[in-house]
This record gives C-alpha cells, sequence and structure tokens, in this order.
C-alpha cells in the first residue's frame, strides 16, 4: 500500500486546521504554509468537505473549518476518506464479482497478506489526529510476532496423514510390498 500524495496533503491541510481550530482558514494560506500548489489544495479540499471531514465556506471571508473532533478521528478515518479501504494485496476481492480469489483455500501468502493488512488498519486506526498534531505522538509497535500454522498448510499436513495412514493400511493387509 502507499500513502497517495492526496492523502499526504489532506493530512497537511488537516494539520494546519487542528492547529488553528478557531479561525476560518483559506485554501490559499492553507496550501501556502503546507508548501501544497494551490490548484491541488482545492481538489484536495473538495475530497475533504465531499468526505465530511472539513466544511468549507465561500467569499472573501470564506475558507475551511474542521468538521470532525479531531480526538475522536483517527488517522484511519482520514486516510480512507481520501484514498479509500487499506489495502495490501486483494485477495478478498480478486475473484469474479469481488468474491474472494478463487486460490485463496490453497495459497500459502494469504493469510500473511491479510494479517499485514489487519495490521496496517490496526496501526491507523490506533491514533487519533490530535494525538500527532497537538500532542506530537506516534504509536511504536512494541511487540512481537507468533508464528502459527495456517489453515492451507494444516490441510496439507490432514491429507498426507490421511495418505500416510491409507498406505500404512495397504502394507498391513499385503498389498503394498
Amino acid at each position: 500500500m502507499e500513502i497517495s500524495r492526496k492523502t499526504d496533503y489532506a493530512l497537511r491541510i488537516l494539520s494546519v486546521l487542528i492547529k488553528r481550530p478557531e479561525e476560518i482558514v483559506s485554501v490559499r494560506d492553507a496550501a501556502e504554509s503546507c508548501g501544497i500548489p494551490y490548484s491541488f489544495a482545492r481538489s484536495v479540499q473538495h475530497s475533504l468537505v465531499n468526505a465530511g471531514i472539513i466544511a468549507s465556506t465561500r467569499g472573501s471571508r470564506g475558507g475551511m473549518t474542521l468538521a470532525i473532533d479531531p480526538d475522536a478521528t483517527t488517522l484511519l478515518t482520514v486516510v480512507e476518506a481520501v484514498q479509500g479501504p487499506v489495502l495490501i494485496s486483494d485477495c478478498e476481492s480478486a475473484g469474479p464479482d469481488n468474491t474472494p480469489c478463487p486460490r485463496k483455500p490453497s495459497c500459502f501468502f494469504n493469510p500473511v497478506w491479510c494479517n499485514a493488512e489487519k495490521i496496517l488498519r490496526t496501526y491507523f486506526a490506533s491514533i487519533a489526529l490530535s494525538q500527532i498534531v497537538k500532542e506530537g505522538l506516534v504509536p511504536e509497535p512494541n511487540g512481537g510476532f507468533k508464528l502459527v500454522k495456517n489453515e492451507t498448510a494444516l490441510r496439507l499436513e490432514e491429507i498426507q496423514d490421511q495418505v500416510e495412514d491409507i498406505v500404512a493400511s495397504s502394507r498391513n493387509a499385503g498389498q503394498i510390498g
């Protein structure tokens, strides 16, 4: 997954609005203070308004204000509002009619990609915008990982055990020399 330039710019603009909660901030002012091309900032503004994250007023004294509570809005909310769902792979929608990938039951890597996606979503959801902007906090992973057998490997082991049982039974019955 890649954080798009539009998402980066949206977060920069939101940081300005979070730092200046009592002000109506013009798009031009936000763009200049964030080093964002004005035309791109207008596009980002439009997306944030459509997502219900900011409110926009027109006119000579117009501009943007937050429409969300930055204490309750997570990084995940903004990322998904601007660029869509956080996805590592398309395992869950690669099949016909957006069904899971047909190779999912036999794929060794599907659990790796799906777990990585869960970890990334959890990471982004673990922190509110105000914690990042006002308090300078960032989530720091502090745990490890435990390796477990995935379902595909367990099914293969089960099949191998069944084959070994059949071969052993056949040997015992004198059918295999």
